[in-house]
């Protein structure tokens, strides 16, 4: 007897009932039918990305900060989903915990251009504050081109956090910024470890996602005399890690050249390219002992019978120059001093200059 041949659905709801342990026909409710394919539907829960995270969205299951690893509070579990809303530009205020003191005019303008232009691409993220007022997480450029270009309000996602996950959330976003000097990103660094967010350095590392290495090489920026880092908090960009070891050897080396070493860095203001190597160039040429120069002695008086001057000769490096006074013949002064110069010279021996040539070659 031929084997009866079911219909395409019903070899498919076969199939399914199967693989579920259901009754022949019913297709499990997680379960779409499409063609000869079956799939099993996407989950219908939110999904949980690393920015959700620190956006403040806790996980449905069992709430907790991503950043604190400590249960929420009441406050912080009240928000359930951040929106994108508009606030008014002149309430948001600056982070006390933004590492960036310093901002270059030229980019914010260009900046603002750019967002008048094609509008905001990306919101900023703020949280709220008693007083009404918006405290920035991140997008302290963004909010800043938005006042230069006259914006009366901007784009925003508001999110409940308490200060430790705040000030976290401020110093990491920070991290990625390109422009971010060395010496800003020692300062978060720093304040990381000064405010108990990372036990040590490697800890610092996993915090902003960073290798160890470079959290040692900013943190040595600290190391630099106080001459230099008062020149950094006025010119956060003035040097970078590199420069910095250059100057700590330097300093090392000479111990009773600090002045003409803060000279060199302050000249950085002026030369922003110049090389480590350069630098070091510059402060050791500051620093070379200085060679006297001969002073040039006063004019001699040469006297006639009667004590009037009669010849004034000037000695320098390696001439004489003889100044004859009115009265003296020139032409017998000039035979009687040859005469005198040849009379010198067959008393002295001077080195033989061809052989002294073939003994260099």
């Amino acid at each position: 007897m031929a084997k009866k041949h079911e219909s395409e659905n019903a070899f498919n709801a076969t199939l399914a009932a199967r693989l579920t342990g259901g009754a022949i026909g019913a297709v499990p409710p997680q379960t779409t039918v499409t063609g000869a394919m079956h799939m099993t539907a996407a989950p219908s829960g939110p999904s949980k990305s690393l920015e959700a995270l620190l956006e403040g969205e806790p996980p449905a299951s069992e709430p907790f900060s991503a950043l604190s690893q400590k249960p929420v509070t009441a406050a912080y579990t009240e928000q359930s989903r951040d929106t994108i809303v508009r606030i008014p530009v002149q309430q948001v205020i600056d982070s006390p915990w933004q590492p960036r003191e310093r901002y270059d005019e030229t980019e914010l303008q260009a900046l603002g251009q750019a967002m008048k232009d094609r509008g905001q691409d990306e919101p900023i993220k703020v949280r709220q504050m008693p007083s009404g007022h918006y405290q920035l997480i991140y997008g302290h450029r963004r909010i800043r081109a938005a006042r230069l270009i006259g914006w009366a309000d901007i784009k925003a996602t508001v999110v409940k956090i308490g200060d430790k996950d705040a000030e976290v959330a401020t110093l990491v976003s920070n991290e990625s910024q390109v422009t971010l000097s060395d010496w800003e990103r020692a300062r978060a660094y720093k304040q990381a470890l000064d405010h108990e967010l990372a036990k040590d350095q490697k800890d610092v590392g996993r915090l902003f996602s960073c290798s160890q290495s470079r959290v040692s090489q900013c943190l040595a920026l600290y190391k630099l005399p106080d001459a230099i880092l008062q020149l950094l908090d006025k010119y956060p960009a003035l040097i970078k890690y590199r420069h910095a070891k250059v100057v700590l050897e330097l300093v090392k080396d000479h111990p009773s050249g600090l002045d003409a070493i803060v000279k060199a860095v302050e000249s950085l203001i002026d030369q922003p390219d110049l090389e480590p190597l350069e630098l070091r160039i510059q402060v050791e040429r500051a620093l070379a002992p200085k060679r006297a120069r001969p002073k040039n002695l006063e004019p001699r008086t040469i006297t006639d019978k009667n004590g009037s001057s009669a010849f004034s000769v000037r000695v320098s490096e390696r001439q004489i120059v003889i100044n004859i006074e009115e009265g003296v013949d020139p032409e017998m002064a000039t035979k009687r001093t040859l005469a005198a110069l040849r009379e010198y010279a067959q008393t002295i021996e001077l080195p033989d200059k061809e052989s002294s040539l073939k003994s260099m070659t």
